[in-house]
């Protein structure tokens, strides 16, 4: 699937054709600095050959809300999001017999690339998505001046680039017939969940900051893909090593949000009700005082 910016400009348009309609929906912009990891235990388990460092990153796009109360609400956010996962490794310690885990993968990659494998390496796998978070809200009284704010949900995320790199350079996968982003799913259902504070900066604008975190529920790999070698020995070769174990997508951090909070102008009290004006007397003309009475005649 093809997500593009003007996907998320449309989604903004629509959550702001709605907000006149519906009290209590502010839209806004997000931000997050965020560390984010591929977790596999094979991987993990791996010795010298394959030691991993987190990668920090940024994600950035649009969201609304919509508060039923003023402690619980629902929202909706379109991320844009960069993610990935870094090593570094010695190439002497990589196995001579086929491991469950990454390091022959990249000494395989720089082979097809020419890139110089010896000593120590780098390598880096850089994936960007679309992520939807859907989310419950609950908060403290939000309208005080600054309250508690949290929120949990599930979150879709769309797959929307994947490159690979050994020793800083990009890894070119032609000669095999396919690209780093056949390697991943192109979709996967993660939860998403962050707890922090909210300020009214004044009556339409709020500006709120949340640890968040989010979680892949299942393997962000694609441990069907297979390609085709040729010679003597070609045949169809999986790009994965066998025994491979999941890959859980996670990432933690910062998310700062800038919101415009829609508001309807409160209506006038119904004639009779408390707080309405009372009705002119009769004979007086609307916005006109009323004729002073007439002093009572002395006997």
């Amino acid at each position: 699937m093809n997500i593009t910016l003007k996907t998320i400009a449309a989604g903004a348009l629509l959550l702001a054709t709605q907000s006149t309609f519906a009290q209590g929906l502010d839209i806004g912009l997000r931000m997050n600095i965020q560390g984010t990891a591929l977790l596999n235990n094979s991987d993990q388990a791996a010795g010298p050959e394959l030691d991993a460092k987190i990668h920090t990153t940024a994600a950035f796009g649009i969201g609304g809300s919509y508060m039923f109360s003023s402690h619980l609400g629902a929202g909706i956010d379109f991320l844009y999001s960069k993610q990935g996962h870094g090593y570094k490794g010695s190439v002497a310690d990589i196995p001579t017999t086929s491991a469950p885990d990454l390091s022959k993968t990249f000494q395989g990659m720089a082979s097809m690339n020419s890139i110089p494998f010896a000593g120590t390496y780098t390598a880096r796998r850089e994936l960007t998505y679309i992520k939807i978070p859907i989310m419950l809200k609950f908060t403290g009284k939000n309208t005080k001046k600054v309250y508690f704010s949290s929120f949990i949900g599930p979150q879709i995320s769309l797959l929307s680039g994947a490159k690979y790199k050994v020793n800083e350079v990009d890894i070119n996968l032609n000669s095999i017939n396919m690209t780093a982003k056949d390697a991943y799913k192109k979709v996967s259902v993660d939860l998403a969940f962050g707890v922090g504070a909210a300020a009214n900066l004044s009556k339409n604008i709020s500006l709120s900051a949340h640890f968040r975190v989010d979680y892949g529920l299942g393997d962000a790999e694609d441990k069907s893909k297979t390609y085709t070698t040729t010679g003597p020995n070609g045949g169809t070769v999986k790009f994965y090593p066998t025994g491979r174990a999941t890959t859980n997508n996670i990432t933690a951090g910062a998310l700062i949000s800038f919101n415009y909070k829609f508001t309807k102008k409160e209506k006038a009290p119904e004639k009779g009700k408390p707080g309405a004006k009372p009705a002119p007397r009769p004979g007086t003309k609307p916005g006109t005082k009323p004729a002073p009475k007439p002093a009572p005649k002395k006997k």
